[in-house]
């Protein structure tokens, strides 16, 4: 017969064996918001970088459109367009980076 070596363990009063929780656990993160107003927001977020991102796409278009047409160059108000489209594109795509993960 073989004996197990019958070792007893200290055992600490019921207070002191509390694990420590870290300050910032995934539990004791907050949202800043509901996560329904948060999807609502994204999908507007969504749709309007969606529409700058096709308006600057339709000012490129024009713009190769009318240096492949006989005249060769663009109208004079093209790059005054293409700028505001462009502008209008990095805005929306940076109001998405507050849905970012962290």
């Amino acid at each position: 017969m073989v004996r197990m070596n019958q070792r007893r363990r200290n055992v600490a009063a019921p207070g002191l064996r509390s694990r420590r929780v870290p300050a910032r656990s995934r539990v004791t993160v907050r949202r800043s918001e509901a996560p329904l107003l948060r999807s609502t927001t994204l999908a507007t977020a969504l749709r309007d970088s969606r529409k700058a991102l096709s308006s600057l796409e339709g000012e490129l278009e024009a713009i190769l459109k009318s240096l492949r047409s006989a005249a060769g160059a663009p109208e004079t108000t093209a790059a005054d367009r293409l700028r505001g489209a462009t502008r209008a594109a990095a805005a929306a795509m940076a109001s998405l980076d507050v849905f970012g993960r962290r």
